[in-house]
């Protein structure tokens, strides 16, 4: 009876061992997918799912789902900080919020040039910003100028989620990242 006591108290340590890692990776990583999950708790794909099964179940996680992304985020995460949270996790976009950010406001050329991207793909990132509604176009002639909606709201979110970013924003080394 000792010894099946002993294997009980082992595997329900291990249980909410396993439960907190993963809870940790997600509060530490709002908007984190689950291939990151994965890779950053070395857990399987089958491990993973069922412990985020239960913290789903315990409402410790919100879990957004899509066609081929899943992301998961932490409950005590506002849903308007969760969506900031999930267009940061782009490299391209991060790099345009904190341009906007630095710059107030900006044409179409000013950030394709300081994204050096394409414009097709600045113009994706852009709409879909305008989409979500973390920016705002002013009509102009020849181009049109972006600037952030909220910039109190992102700059929270930044110092909160991405304080690495935060930093590095304020020191003004935004054109040394590597995005």
């Amino acid at each position: 009876m000792f010894i099946l006591e002993y294997i009980y108290h082992e595997f329900s340590f291990f249980f909410v061992e396993r439960l907190e890692l993963i809870h940790d990776i997600i509060r530490k990583n709002p908007a984190v997918r689950f291939n990151d999950v994965m890779r950053i708790s070395k857990l399987k794909n089958g491990t993973l799912t069922h412990y985020i099964s239960k913290l789903e179940n315990m409402e410790k996680i919100s879990v957004e789902r899509t066609p081929r992304i899943t992301r998961f985020y932490d409950k005590s995460v506002p849903k308007k900080e969760a969506e900031i949270c999930k267009q940061l996790t782009r490299p391209t976009v991060k790099h345009i919020i904190t341009l906007l950010l630095r710059k107030n406001t900006l044409t179409f050329p000013e950030i394709r040039d300081c994204v050096n991207k394409s414009p097709a793909t600045v113009s994706v990132c852009l709409n879909n910003l305008f989409k979500v509604g973390i920016i705002e176009k002013t009509y102009d002639i020849p181009s049109n100028k972006y600037s952030l909606k909220k910039p109190d709201l992102i700059r929270g979110v930044l110092n909160v989620y991405f304080p690495s970013v935060s930093t590095r924003l304020v020191d003004n080394t935004v054109e040394l990242l590597d995005f």
